[in-house]
């Protein structure tokens, strides 16, 4: 438990790192802060009870990861699928839908004051686009490094 206070702590310190590097506001940071500590204790939970089954990782989330994941081809259903896809290779350029075309505003929240203002509306965004690129629901630890790496982006 103790651990887990220390790791939610940096992870604070980082972002508001992040915050004063950025375009980032005050409400994307606490909502970012809640779901990155709500991501925390899930991936220790998916790790603890799915090892070995599909558990992704304990270890802190990274940006490094997290923009693996954002860039990596998933191949289903006769189709190659990524989140760059649509959301172009870098997040800070407004994307294209795939098949409507239509525009897509940046992901990055940096230069997007849209993104990451209600935590409800990230998580039923996540639940829709991994079951897109998945077939699946995206892991905590997923998501907790992808908005790791969101939060880098400048």
């Amino acid at each position: 438990m103790k651990k887990a206070y220390v790791f939610l702590a940096l992870a604070g310190l980082l972002v508001c790192h992040a915050r004063a590097e950025s375009n980032i506001s005050e409400k994307q940071v606490e909502i970012m802060n809640k779901l990155l500590a709500t991501y925390t204790q899930q991936a220790k939970v998916e790790f603890k009870e799915e090892k070995g089954r599909g558990a992704v990782s304990d270890k802190p989330f990274t940006a490094a990861e997290g923009r693996r994941f954002y860039l990596v081809r998933r191949t289903w259903q006769s189709g190659d699928f990524t989140c760059s896809g649509c959301h172009t290779d870098d997040p800070k350029k407004v994307g294209q839908h795939i098949e409507t075309k239509a525009p897509i505003k940046p992901l990055a929240p940096s230069v997007n004051p849209d993104r990451f203002i209600d935590a409800q509306k990230v998580e039923a965004n996540f639940t829709s686009h991994c079951m897109d690129l998945h077939d699946r629901d995206c892991r905590a630890h997923e998501k907790g490094n992808l908005i790791t790496y969101l939060m880098s982006v400048k």
